[in-house]
């Protein structure tokens, strides 16, 4: 599943930062997040019926920026690119609104880049919204 890395690299159009750097960030962020996983974080993979893996989910817990209080927080969400389309990543984004339920978080937070039309729109439709925009200037 790190293997994804790339995947979510290739939607992040940016003008301050090169492809070459945002490759290394994704996948040592993948990396960390899986291999050493936080306390109290989730990590799934979804598999086809013969055990192929078709995608993963990380989340953990995260502050509410406003309040303080602790929610949780989808770290990283990727699937291959057979699986669009099939569902894979709803039924993982769906076991992360339970885990959080679970956990008694009053909500359920993501971060998605400007450039990720798709993903942007994915959330959308299961119920995410836009909370706040970070601007950024390149000088």
């Amino acid at each position: 599943m790190l293997g994804l890395g790339h995947r979510l690299a290739a939607v992040i159009e940016t003008e301050l930062h090169e492809q070459t750097d945002i490759r290394a960030f994704q996948d040592a962020f993948s990396a960390a997040n899986l291999r050493e996983p936080a306390a109290g974080s989730l990590s799934l993979i979804a598999e086809d019926a013969v055990g192929v893996g078709l995608g993963f989910l990380h989340a953990l817990p995260g502050t509410d920026g406003i309040t303080g209080r602790e929610i949780g927080y989808v770290a990283l969400l990727a699937v291959t690119e057979a699986a669009e389309g099939m569902g894979a990543a709803r039924q993982l984004l769906a076991a992360a609104e339970d885990w959080a339920r679970q956990q008694g978080y009053a909500a359920l937070s993501l971060d998605v880049f400007a450039s990720n039309h798709r993903g942007r729109l994915f959330y959308e439709k299961n119920g995410f919204a836009t909370e706040a925009l970070r601007l950024v200037k390149k000088l």
